[in-house]
């Protein structure tokens, strides 16, 4: 995978670092760009599965659906962990993020759709989960799934000192 130059390198985290803040990142931000080339970045929740990003949405319409189908190269962003405070006279912040860019699949075999929509619904809802086939049966039609194939992972840490 392709890795940029950082500023403060001795922040950068290893693959399995990255992988750990996305295992428990509450949600995303996706960033795509629309037909005029204006970026457009909208909050997601996410999943992992098999270590990739994934994502829901509606297969209607919608502006991040038609971003999606113009480009499917998009940026991924999370942050976690952040905590602001004054520290010798400076202002400043406790963080971990990661940023996973690569291109947008979206998935067309049903077993793993299902895969994804379990994913998605044991993250955010696991108290529910006996209720998890009746809900993916009432919006299967109507939803579609995104696998965010990576070309680039980075991720940073700033601890306190």
């Amino acid at each position: 995978m392709k890795h940029y130059d950082m500023r403060r390198d001795g922040r950068l985290l290893d693959e399995e670092q990255c992988l750990s803040i996305l295992r428990k990142g509450k949600y995303c931000i996706v960033s795509t760009k629309d037909e005029d080339g204006f970026p457009y970045g909208v909050p997601l929740s996410y999943a992992l599965v098999d270590q990739k990003m994934c994502f829901h949405t509606t297969n209607t319409y919608g502006h991040k659906l038609d971003d999606f189908a113009l480009d499917n190269r998009v940026s991924a962003t999370v942050v976690d962990d952040v905590h602001a405070f004054f520290d010798e006279g400076d202002f400043t912040t406790t963080f971990e993020s990661v940023i996973v860019r690569g291109r947008l699949i979206k998935v067309s075999d049903d077993v793993l759709k299902r895969k994804v929509l379990v994913a998605l619904c044991m993250k955010y809802c696991p108290e529910h989960k006996a209720d998890i086939g009746a809900a993916m049966a009432a919006s299967f039609d109507v939803t579609d799934t995104w696998i965010l194939e990576p070309e680039e992972i980075c991720g940073k840490r700033r601890p306190r000192s």
